[in-house]
């Protein structure tokens, strides 16, 4: 039996658990477009704040859903990074004490914790509490163990021996990729009780046992041959009740009842099979009346159908009446839990459309960012492509210029060659003017020493060269004494020896007035 509630609240829970759509698991093997992902990150960031609202994490916390950039293992100073799926197994804040305690003898972050763990530890407070037992260190560890699923992930679940805990899911794939950040509006230094940081061993051996040892003989014997889901201990009215939240749900039922609940199926399922083999046994006798009567006479047969008709109603009536007193307690232990579902079903209604409208709110505000960010990029794209083509178009210029300087260091070099050609004919054509010239001063030279104006400049040099020498002699005479009146004679008259030489000697001084050529 269902009430449209109940189905909401099933459909809701289902939406929110699945945070992809089918369309969207269709295409896992295309790529999506960044816009997708975008879109697939805002209904998941939309999904996980709603789950942490409803679980009351924002009152006196501060929680931060990280960016898609972000990491686990880097959170913002002062934050701690939990996951989704631990809040889903139980996880709620302020973090129950005994867990800390836990976490703090064992070395480990409450965060380094598998979600069943969560789940497995507070089913395991409730009944611990429920039979008064105190929730201590020494008794946890008498009762659970410590396995280490990978680098930095531990998983805490009762022993073998304790099966009394079940109902917890096989696997949470992929939980550690759903994570947020949070911190406690305080000013204590040490809020959550135990070491916060990351280890990747734990400490696994049970603590010394105190003086009063409590005894857990009792306990063990009454969950003997049950198994209670973790999943229906770890209800919000029953974490509520026992303080393990701080949350104000109230307590839906009887404690007892729900408490005992594994030995009260068992007790229906003992009735259900004894009603059935009461109905069989009881045909069963009828008949054998029936055929040990033997075969009636024709008055009697006669009779007979009113007197069946009779007996039909009777045992109509009878089995109807043994029926509806056998399915009295069946019908009123499945009203108890029909109502209890139904409460609990209408109190999720009235939390989901709480939270839906702030969820509606928050994923307008999201599709606005996400328009903005499509807008964003659209423009981003838009002078991107303007820049590459004014890009393409420089490169295409620059391209040109360079072609175009090509050419011209090509003009430039041919010109180049050219113009050293024309300095090796010039310097040849020189150098050939040189040798002419050499040339012809040499073949001038020879052709003025063999002219007569070379022998008159000669004769003339001479005559000067003797007019100067003579001259000197008769200086020299002069200063030694030899004065021309004491020596008339003309001896040393240049006139007289020129006069006194022979003709040809005048014929070759003829010519003594002219002067040689250049």
């Amino acid at each position: 039996m269902s009430s449209p509630d109940y189905d909401l609240v099933v459909r809701s829970a289902e939406s929110i658990d699945h945070s992809s759509t089918p369309e969207a698991s269709n295409r896992e093997d295309e790529n999506p477009s960044l816009t997708y992902n975008y879109r697939a990150r805002i209904l998941r960031i939309d999904q996980d704040e709603a789950r942490l609202t409803t679980q009351g994490c924002t009152c006196l916390y501060e929680v931060v859903i990280p960016h898609i950039h972000a990491r686990a293992h880097r959170p913002p100073a002062g934050f701690h990074t939990f996951y989704i799926n631990q809040i889903d197994r139980g996880l709620r804040f302020p973090l129950p004490t005994f867990i800390a305690s836990l976490c703090h003898y064992i070395g480990v972050s409450p965060s380094q914790l598998a979600p069943n763990s969560y789940s497995s530890l507070l089913s395991l407070g409730i009944l611990l509490k429920f039979h008064g037992i105190p929730l201590s260190t020494y008794v946890l560890m008498q009762l659970v163990t410590i396995k280490r699923l990978g680098p930095g992930k531990f998983y805490i679940s009762n022993k073998k021996e304790f099966g009394f805990i079940g109902g917890n899911p096989s696997s949470h794939k992929g939980w550690m990729s759903r994570y947020f950040f949070i911190r406690r509006i305080s000013g204590r230094e040490n809020f959550w009780g135990c070491d916060m940081s990351w280890r990747d061993n734990a400490h696994t051996s049970p603590p010394s046992p105190p003086e009063q040892k409590p005894n857990l003989t009792k306990f063990l014997e009454a969950m003997r041959g049950k198994c209670f889901n973790a999943q229906q201990l770890i209800e919000e009215d029953l974490l509520c009740f026992f303080n393990f939240s701080g949350k104000k749900a109230r307590l839906i039922g009887d404690l007892g009842d729900m408490m005992d609940k594994a030995a009260m199926l068992e007790a229906l399922k003992e009735r259900r099979s004894k009603t059935k083999s009461g109905g069989a046994s009881s045909s069963g006798a009828q008949n054998k009346e029936e055929t040990s009567s033997g075969a009636p006479s024709k008055e009697k047969r006669e009779a007979s159908p009113k007197k069946k008709e009779r007996c039909k109603k009777r045992r109509h009536e009878k089995r109807d009446t043994g029926s509806t007193q056998e399915s009295i307690p069946e019908s009123l232990a499945w009203f108890g839990e029909a109502a209890s579902q139904f409460s609990k079903a209408h109190a999720e209604v009235i939390k989901t459309k709480r939270s839906y409208d702030g969820v509606l709110g928050r994923h307008e505000v999201l599709l606005k960012e996400l328009e903005e960010i499509q807008t964003k990029e659209n423009a981003e794209k838009e002078s991107l492509t303007a820049e590459i083509e004014l890009a393409r178009a420089e490169a295409q210029t620059y391209k040109a210029k360079a072609q175009s300087l090509e050419t011209q260091v090509q003009s430039l070099d041919a010109r180049a060659q050219c113009a050293e050609e024309e300095s090796k004919l010039r310097l040849a054509e020189v150098e050939k003017l040189q040798e002419e010239r050499e040339n012809s001063w040499a073949l001038e030279k020879e052709k003025f020493i063999k002219s007569k104006d070379f022998d008159s400049l000669c004769l003339k040099k001479a005559v000067m060269y003797f007019d100067k020498g003579f001259e000197g002699c008769l200086a020299q005479f002069r200063a030694n004494g030899f004065s021309e009146e004491e020596y008339p004679a003309s001896f040393l008259d240049v006139e007289q020896d020129l006069a006194d030489m022979p003709e040809d000697q005048e014929e070759g001084s003829s010519g003594l007035g002219e002067t040689p050529p250049a």
